[in-house]
């Protein structure tokens, strides 16, 4: 009998997360690109193909849930998309990511990196990347950067072995850099011009300048969210995906 009411008790405590979950989510437009990891490695918008994946291996998330977050050794692991239909990333652009190391990064040399994301058109030469850079760079180290290593954004690198979330918003006119929900750098450099049509994530393309972590929840939204709405894509729970 006690076995019962317990079970009981854990359905409807269940129930009622889920309830508050979906709330939440409401209010959250519909992104572009959603790489939730949740089992797979499709998009679940449907606008991009599955990410190829070189090497990148299952982990658990956040949530302790099992291969539904994926590590990069730092050496050779990395994954790759081709993107249509992407904004124009001197218009308005919000990219939302989950991410968590178990070490410091460690740099090849003065000028290397460890890339998390990189959205570009390589044949223009335009993109966004995103990651930890070495001291060359003469930034906080948590950095946002168009392609070919203009700084736009930097913050101060966070605690190791804990994971976190990332959020860039840019609106037309600033940049906003937020962590764990909070707004952490602004800027107002003028953005490259052009529409990414590749994604990748442990590295960006032709480079060797890998990421050694795990990351996890990857958005991509055609407009400027709030900071209502970094506040609830901190908070909410990952979104189950179809396999």
């Amino acid at each position: 009998m006690q076995k019962t009411k317990n079970y009981i008790l854990i359905l409807i405590l269940t129930l009622m997360l889920t309830a508050f979950t979906s709330c939440l989510n409401q209010g959250l437009p519909t992104p572009l690109v959603h790489y939730s990891f949740s089992g797979n490695t499709v998009d679940g918008q449907g606008h991009s193909n599955r990410l190829e994946n070189n090497g990148a291996k299952n982990t658990p998330d956040r949530f302790g849930a099992p291969d539904s977050a994926y590590y990069f050794d730092g050496i050779s692991a990395s994954m790759m998309v081709n993107l249509s239909d992407m904004p124009d990333i001197s218009t308005s652009l919000t990219i939302s990511w989950w991410f968590k190391v178990e070490a410091g990064p460690v740099f090849k040399d003065s000028l290397d990196a460890g890339n998390m994301i990189a959205l570009v058109d390589t044949t223009k030469a335009i993109g966004i990347q995103f990651g930890y850079r070495a001291p060359g760079y003469k930034t906080k180290g948590l950095d946002i950067w168009n392609w070919g290593g203009g700084t736009i954004l930097e913050c101060q690198k966070p605690e190791i072995k804990q994971w976190h979330h990332c959020a860039y918003i840019y609106d037309g006119h600033k940049h906003q850099y937020f962590l764990d929900g909070q707004l952490v750098s602004e800027s107002e450099v003028k953005p490259q011009s052009g529409r990414p049509n590749y994604l990748m994530l442990g590295n960006y393309p032709g480079g060797t300048q890998y990421f050694a972590g795990s990351l996890d929840e990857i958005l991509i939204y055609g407009q400027a969210l709030s900071i209502d709405k970094i506040t609830e894509l901190f908070a909410s729970r990952k979104a189950l995906l179809p396999m």
